[in-house]
């Protein structure tokens, strides 16, 4: 199998977001997408402070796939819950430790169906409540929620289509209206659906321009 570059990793995202079926992930493929993050994350480590252009992009390259990867295998999770759910096996080739989440699903649905079929019959058995412990609810000041802000993951990405009406992030902030091929800094979770459905895709600028939003 060739090594996998970002490109490679941005491709088996879109190939698994866009489609209903579970796509063929070996763990050496996905053990290939992992090394290359932790490749740009070394580069990034070893870059020198006043070289804050090179900085800028290995940064905005890791989040990239940082936020592809884990998108890509929730895709997968639940399509394996969904499979699991309907009684049958996923079709597509699972990693070691997705096969372990789906047989460990499939054993937790049996057992409830069984708990099910015996509630039916008047056969269920009585079993002791467990003790909750009490749980605390904190308001949340105002420097926790600056950290939240701050903790925000923002994707660079160009507008494939236009959007028209500004919009509130999560960030708090008005972003757009975007023309086609902007390009933006936007809070990860206010962009995901564009990303799905062909509205705009994740980039790493070439030109080392960093977008402010």
């Amino acid at each position: 199998m060739s090594e996998i570059n970002y490109d490679g990793i941005r491709s088996a995202w879109e190939d698994e977001t866009s489609s209903e079926a579970l796509q063929n992930l070996a763990d050496l493929r996905l053990s290939k997408m992992v090394a290359y993050l932790s490749k740009i994350r070394l580069e990034l480590a070893s870059t020198n402070a006043d070289d804050i252009l090179q900085s800028d992009l290995l940064t905005q390259e890791a989040l990239n796939i940082e936020f592809m990867l884990k998108d890509l295998l929730d895709y997968r999770r639940n399509k394996i819950l969904k499979a699991a759910l309907s009684n049958r096996k996923p079709t597509g080739d699972m990693t070691l430790a997705e096969e372990d989440f789906y047989k460990d699903t499939q054993r937790a649905l049996d057992s409830h169906a069984k708990f099910v079929s015996e509630s039916l019959s008047g056969n269920v058995q009585q079993l002791k409540p467990r003790d909750r412990k009490g749980t605390t609810t904190k308001k949340k000041s105002a420097d926790s929620l600056d950290e939240d802000v701050e903790d925000i993951e923002y994707i660079i990405v160009r507008f494939l289509k236009p959007i028209k009406e500004p919009f509130m992030g999560l960030d708090e902030k008005t972003h757009g209206p975007f023309e086609k091929e902007d390009v933006a800094k936007i809070p990860a979770a206010n962009v995901r659906i564009w990303l799905h459905d062909g509205t705009a895709t994740p980039i790493v600028p070439e030109d080392g321009v960093i977008p402010d939003e």
